[in-house]
């Protein structure tokens, strides 16, 4: 069943030229951690509205929840009729539509979903971003600095990952309620330093492909008795849709053999367990179409905007942040209410600019900021239109990528949660 309430709220959910509003309660992507904890806990009444829950039980002792990178509603729709997967989650299950949080990137998501804060909260929220204790912007996800090809270099000059990455976790909150956790990661990340920051709390799983992933779930099941949340994030197709775009029929190959993997093998295992169990099946945010020879570069277009960037310890502009969908820009205080005024006027049918408060006032990164979001944030974001992208001119970051997210246009900003309860 495809929840209407949810399509209503997110199809409201809308700002400027048609960009989406992000919402943090109701039906954003940011209610996940309190609606998976609601449900394992039977407490609290935070999360997605009961709409969203069809009926369910308020309490579920096993749940697992699978999260496709990149298979935001865009791609979730055109596979409803077409993938037998995905048509029995529509059919048997309740699909609830949902805004992404901004930006709408894998960096602010995946913090969201295994800590519980948002990106304001957690201070997590682009794959790049300006990190005062090093003053150099970094890669969270990767810890390394922002252009080094090597993971962990943060971690080699001596940087602790707790003070970079939130340390309170959904995770250490469902131990202490008795309910043991499992995230299954690929084995290039899975005993990084963000990963066992972010996932304190649960035991961590390396696979290498998808089977290899669903048969080792498989005998935790079977085996592991008792109050237990099971996490799978593939991030496959993100990274070929990065590479080939969107629409390209690499990552529609990829999707299928996703979906055809989990229908073989998750949804027999779900089936035959024995004992109740819910899936909870979603994304952390779509993909839009990038032209890399179009995009937009900024501090060419306007030249002043590099001499009124600060220096970072490296002795090279604090730049680029964030992505060719959403870049965040810092500049002298003096200078910036001249610099937007000027980025506004080149920028008039590609991008929108705005002085950040503006949109932490709005609620777009979150109820609420905290000191390490405030202390990394840029104090221009510049918001792509859906057929534009913009970027920082610098050889260390070359434009290669057919696909972006991280912005607020449709493609990006929407998603969707399913869930379908097996044995009741």
């Amino acid at each position: 069943m495809l929840n209407p309430d949810s399509l209503a709220a997110t199809a409201a959910a809308r700002f400027g030229p048609g960009f989406v509003r992000p919402l943090y309660e109701g039906y954003g992507f940011a209610t996940l951690p309190a609606t998976i904890e609601r449900l394992l806990t039977g407490q609290g009444a935070a999360g997605l509205p009961d709409a969203a829950l069809g009926g369910l039980p308020s309490h579920h002792e096993t749940v697992v929840l699978v999260l496709i990178d990149a298979f935001g509603w865009r791609f979730f729709e055109s596979y409803a009729n077409q993938h037998p997967f995905v048509q029995r989650l529509m059919q048997q299950g309740v699909v609830s539509r949902l805004t992404t949080m901004f930006p709408s990137t894998t960096a602010a998501h995946m913090t969201t979903l295994h800590t519980g804060l948002t990106p304001g909260a957690s201070g997590v929220f682009e794959w790049f971003f300006y990190e005062p204790q090093c003053q150099r912007v970094i890669a969270p996800l990767l810890f390394s600095f922002a252009g080094d090809r090597q993971r962990e270099t943060l971690a080699a000059a001596g940087v602790a990952p707790a003070t970079i990455l939130p340390t309170t976790t959904i995770y250490q909150r469902l131990a202490a309620q008795g309910i043991a956790s499992t995230v299954y990661q690929h084995s290039s990340y899975a005993q990084s330093s963000f990963s066992t920051t972010v996932c304190a709390g649960a035991k961590l799983i390396p696979f290498r492909t998808l089977a290899e992933a669903l048969v080792i779930m498989q005998l935790r099941l079977h085996k592991k008795r008792g109050p237990h949340y099971h996490v799978l994030y593939l991030d496959t197709a993100d990274a070929l849709a990065h590479s080939y775009s969107p629409e390209a029929p690499h990552v529609a190959a990829e999707f299928d053999t996703l979906l055809t993997t989990l229908e073989r093998w998750l949804h027999p295992t779900l089936t035959k367990l024995g004992r109740p169990v819910l899936l909870m099946f979603t994304a952390d945010h779509g993909q839009i179409a990038v032209r890399p020879a179009k995009t937009h570069l900024l501090n060419r277009l306007v030249p002043s905007l590099e001499a009124a960037t600060p220096r970072g310890s490296d002795g090279l502009p604090i730049a680029p942040s964030g992505s060719v969908r959403d870049l965040f820009l810092y500049v002298d205080d003096a200078r910036r209410s001249e610099l937007i005024t000027e980025l506004r006027n080149i920028l008039a049918d590609k991008a929108e600019v705005y002085p950040t408060e503006e949109l932490i006032n709005a609620g777009f990164f979150g109820p609420s900021v905290g000191p390490a979001f405030l202390s990394r944030v840029g104090n221009i974001v510049v918001l792509a239109h859906p057929n534009s992208s913009v970027w920082w001119a610098d050889e260390r970051f070359p434009l290669k990528f057919k696909g972006g997210h991280g912005g607020l246009s449709e493609a990006e900003a929407l998603t969707q949660v399913a869930l379908l309860s097996y044995g009741m």
